[in-house]
């Protein structure tokens, strides 16, 4: 049975769910390092899956967010977790390096390595590969906080005080 709905009513649950996800992803994007290679948006869709997962509940038991439900749980202790996009040195081992190259190269965090105890998956832009890495460093940048206008006058969120 086949029951057809516009493409933009609220009560169908594919295109919420392509339209949360897209929102998700671009509050992602909207929060990565200035420097960041936005060509390379797409490293990203990994940790906005898990991440999404993580914070939707499951629709088969909604005890449970959809990750726990499709994985199990998820460890931050085993699979740490950044902000997308955010600056990194990693550092080289003594044996993968020539003498006198430098001990780190700049990286960007573009998610978890599942696969590896506490790693985190890095895009180095001068080799233009990702890898997986357990020693670095994240060098995190400041994202403004948006200010709004008030009667002529410029505040921030958390300064304005609502009377009812």
């Amino acid at each position: 049975m086949f029951q057809f709905i516009s493409p933009h009513s609220s009560a169908n649950i594919a295109e919420q769910a392509i339209q949360t996800f897209k929102s998700h992803f671009k509050a992602g994007l909207a929060s990565v390092h200035p420097d960041f290679p936005i060509a390379e948006w797409d490293h990203l869709l990994d940790q906005a899956f898990i991440t999404l997962n993580l914070l939707h509940s499951s629709r088969c038991n909604p005890k449970l967010s959809a990750y726990a439900y499709l994985f199990g749980n998820f460890d931050f202790n085993k699979t740490p977790l950044a902000p997308p996009g955010t600056k990194n040195t990693i550092h080289s081992k003594p044996e993968q390096q020539v003498i006198w190259d430098p001990n780190g190269k700049v990286g960007w965090y573009i998610g978890p390595s599942t696969n590896h105890y506490r790693c985190m998956k890095c895009f180095l832009p001068l080799t233009q590969t990702e890898g997986d890495t357990d020693t670095f460093m994240l060098i995190p940048h400041n994202i403004p906080i948006p200010a709004v206008k008030i009667d002529g006058f410029y505040t921030r969120p958390h300064q304005i005080s609502l009377h009812y």
